[in-house]
């Protein structure tokens, strides 16, 4: 590991930076800081002909460069080989700034140890403004990588950053180069991730890596494949262009539809071809992405939702909320066929409406009714009509497996 700067080492490693960042030929000014830093790291006097051209060599330079030394005395012959000689310090009303730039320059420089994933923070990274050629040299190897990754000027001023996820984002710039997107959409985010990566979980939504996109500008960047909602218990055998769908307000319904087309390898319920079952768990509408997410992940050209619940107030505000959260991307409809079955049933049993099970829903406002009364025949309307006016209930599970 290389031995730390001295406070003297420093200053003479930013003074001897500044006067090549001015000198040296064109194609090695960047590399002034690393051959300063490399030539005051060296601790010899004299310096041998090798100790010197291994440095200029580690950045590529030669002859040129080392005419350039000893052109501006940087570099002085002596039999055993150099004496390395420090330009002196710039006014010393200056010395408070060379403090900051040798700070600066020593953090950029200190060797950074392989870091655990979740050592690695960028709450704690601080923007630089200073032009030292040190983190100058950093900002050049920004500038190489893809546009997108430095064009609102975030990596830019935060150079920290780039050392502390250079591999990270070289790889980001590979993988955006002539595209559009980081992925095609055919991956999974973890996929994906561990693909570009080398880490499944560097773009997780509340890692370090999507807030490094963020700040970059690039939170829309990534195309990954939906994410299945597993909390959405659903049975869907195989893939159709065009998809029919029942979603289940309870649990003993939904199971006899999954059993009757997983056991029983039926393809209609209740005399309707569909696709696959979904249990709704009658909270359904309070998350607003977890139907929609599960679609996604179908590729499906166009899905059709079948809703079936309870015939109370809440079942058929259920219905109407999710009609209105799925406007413009599916289309929910009421699972018209055992609803009518659902009607049928409790007429037998109680021909009065007002003798199906009270609620407590009262208070609940009427909504949905008028999705599900125009495809009912008009004794199954008005029976319908008193049941929810009435605050009464007809339960899913007036029907069973045998009514499938």
């Amino acid at each position: 590991m290389a031995q730390k700067l001295t406070e003297q080492e420093q200053a003479a490693v930013v003074e001897l930076a500044k006067l090549l960042g001015k000198k040296l030929p064109t194609a090695h000014r960047s590399n002034a800081g690393g051959i300063a830093s490399g030539l005051v790291r060296l601790r010899k006097r004299p310096l041998t002909a090798a100790d010197v051209n291994a440095v200029l060599d580690k950045y590529g330079a030669g002859a040129d460069e080392l005419e350039a030394l000893l052109t501006l005395d940087v570099l002085e012959p002596t039999d055993g080989g150099y004496l390395l000689v420090i330009p002196a310090r710039e006014d010393a009303s200056e010395e408070k700034d060379a403090a900051s730039d040798q700070r600066a320059i020593a953090k950029a420089e200190r060797p950074r140890p392989p870091a655990r994933r979740d050592a690695r923070t960028l709450s704690r990274l601080d923007t630089v403004r200073k032009q030292t050629p040190e983190l100058e040299d950093v900002r050049r190897k920004i500038i190489d990588l893809d546009p997108r990754l430095w064009i609102n000027g975030w990596l830019l001023s935060t150079p920290d950053a780039y050392l502390l996820y250079e591999r990270e984002l070289r790889a980001l710039s590979r993988e955006l180069t002539g595209k559009k997107t980081l992925g095609d959409g055919r991956l999974s985010l973890r996929e994906l991730s561990y693909r570009v990566f080398g880490d499944e979980k560097f773009l997780a939504l509340e890692s370090e890596g999507r807030k490094l996109l963020h700040l970059m500008g690039l939170s829309d960047v990534v195309s990954s494949r939906p994410q299945v909602k597993l909390e959405l218990l659903h049975h869907i055998p195989r893939h159709h262009r065009h998809l029919r769908l029942v979603v289940s307000e309870n649990l003993d319904p939904w199971v006899n539809m999954r059993n009757a087309m997983y056991l029983d390898g039926r393809k209609r319920l209740f005399g309707e071809r569909v696709h696959g079952v979904v249990f709704g768990n009658g909270y359904l509408v309070d998350d607003p992405h977890k139907l929609p997410d599960l679609i996604a992940s179908l590729g499906a050209e166009d899905v059709r939702v079948l809703y079936w619940g309870d015939i109370d107030r809440a079942g058929l505000s259920i219905l109407a909320k999710l009609a209105d959260m799925a406007e413009g991307r599916f289309n929910v409809e009421p699972f018209v066929a055992a609803y009518r079955l659902m009607l049928r049933r409790a007429m037998e049993r109680f021909p009065d409406p007002l003798e199906n099970e009270p609620t407590d829903q009262s208070s609940v406002p009427v909504r949905g009714l008028e999705l599900l009364e125009g495809s009912l025949k008009k004794r199954e309307a008005s029976y319908l009509r008193s049941v929810i006016e009435h605050a009464r209930l007809i339960p899913q599970e007036i029907l069973t497996a045998e009514d499938l």
